[in-house]
């Protein structure tokens, strides 16, 4: 892929394809694996993007302008992405960041993870715009500074 011209259709197709197969198993109560159970619950905790979900053809082919605010896939994507840090640990302060927002600030968990998600996205956009891989150790320090020591 190369960063100035970003994923082709077939790949932005591809990628939308897995989170429709999922919601629509998951809606269909059909038996889902690991990932599909990761993207449903992700799905789900998002009802104002329900309604992508109508239409395959649409779903799959619709662009988002600058203007339509953030990119809903994006959005679940980066969400995807999130609970597989914090699944994994890596990087750790991904968790911890999560856990103390919502044990000591008392924030509910999807609340929280807008928190880390805005970070996340800054940190892929500046990837972007270099052309490079996103900065992993500058990501880890972003979030540790959203923690008080």
């Amino acid at each position: 892929m190369n960063a100035s011209s970003g994923p082709s259709r077939e790949q932005l197709r591809a990628h939308r394809q897995v989170f429709w197969d999922a919601w629509q198993k998951a809606c269909a109560d059909l038996p889902l694996n690991a990932l599909e159970v990761r993207i449903a619950r992700v799905i789900a905790m998002h009802p104002e993007y329900h309604g992508y979900f109508d239409d395959m053809e649409r779903f799959l082919e619709r662009d988002f302008g600058v203007d339509d605010g953030m990119n809903p896939y994006l959005h679940l994507s980066l969400h995807l992405a999130l609970e597989e840090q914090v699944a994994t640990g890596h990087p750790p302060e991904a968790g911890r960041l999560l856990e103390y927002l919502i044990v000591r600030q008392g924030r509910d968990r999807h609340e929280a993870l807008h928190v880390l998600l805005e970070v996340l996205a800054e940190t892929v956009y500046l990837a972007q715009r270099r052309g490079g891989e996103p900065d992993v150790l500058a990501y880890a320090r972003r979030l540790r500074e959203l923690m008080p020591l």
